[in-house]
């Protein structure tokens, strides 16, 4: 009898890995994505003196707490989002939304002097932009994606010079993921040049 319970014991644990093993086999990859700045050949090479280019202190950045996790999020009706375990941010996505938007505006500004709040913490720089993002997410199976944001121009000695809030839709345009982002990526550069306009118009204290 005891021969018998151990034979039916191992035939059970045999087939339990097989199965586990033709899940794993049959499971679908995970496709990893990231946000992309503007390519330097879009606009004007940095040109400028470092004593006339700006600096600018991008941060801090905030994103709604939905979006603090690997999985892209896309929305499905006015009050349901879809997490997609095979669809993931390469890297956390308020690190790459930071990082894009400081290439973009040290593009846009022609300024090397653009840095991220976590690198620099208070340095004083000639304008800080404090930005509140509440929405950053695309309609899933086709639809929009959409940014939206309050943001702020703060000056060299610390009062409000300016205060804005961006609402920015972009359709997407291929079904996927892929488009998904492209889309998303869009209104991040169409809020760069939204903030890049406003400093350009802002003045300058050179003291």
């Amino acid at each position: 009898m005891t021969y018998r319970i151990a034979y039916f014991g191992s035939m059970i644990l045999a087939v339990c890995v097989i199965i586990l093993n033709g899940c794993a086999g049959n499971s679908k990859p995970s496709e990893f994505f990231l946000l992309r700045s503007l390519p330097a050949s879009q606009d004007t090479a940095l040109n400028a003196s470092e004593n006339s280019s700006p600096s600018v202190l991008v941060g801090p950045v905030t994103l709604p707490a939905y979006l603090n996790r690997n999985q892209i999020v896309t929305l499905a009706g006015d009050h349901k989002m879809v997490l997609n375990e095979f669809t993931r941010w390469a890297e956390p996505l308020q690190d790459n939304f930071s990082r894009v938007l400081v290439e973009n505006l040290s593009l846009l500004l022609k300024t090397p002097k653009v840095y991220t709040f976590e690198r620099r913490g208070s340095t004083q720089s000639d304008f800080q932009i404090v930005i509140d993002v509440t929405r950053f997410a695309s309609t899933a199976g086709g639809g929009d994606a959409y940014l939206t944001a309050f943001w702020s121009v703060i000056g060299r000695e610390g009062s409000v010079l300016m205060q804005r809030k961006s609402v920015l839709k972009a359709p997407v345009s291929s079904a996927g993921a892929a488009g998904v982002v492209e889309a998303q990526n869009r209104t991040l550069t169409e809020f760069s040049r939204e903030i890049a306009t406003a400093i350009q118009s802002l003045p300058r204290d050179r003291n």
